[in-house]
């Protein structure tokens, strides 16, 4: 099995929020001020710190070109 290794990131996460996490935090402790950052601005709506431990990924697309006839 092939293995590689990336750096871990955190994302902060709101069930309540109306679009998924977009950025992904290069610190635990950065993705914590955003968090605290968002929870400021809006009062009562929960803002959860995640992080990243693993990642899966298949890749195994086949790819086929079909030939067009000649047209005469």
């Amino acid at each position: 099995m092939n293995e590689e290794t990336k750096d871990c990131f955190w994302i902060v996460w709101s069930p309540t929020g109306n679009k998924p996490p977009s950025y992904r935090h290069s610190t635990y402790q950065e993705a914590v001020r955003e968090a605290e950052r968002l929870a400021t601005n809006e009062p009562g709506q929960e803002f959860y710190v995640l992080g990243a431990e693993a990642m899966r990924v298949v890749d195994n697309m086949k790819r086929v070109c079909f030939e067009r006839p000649l047209p005469f």
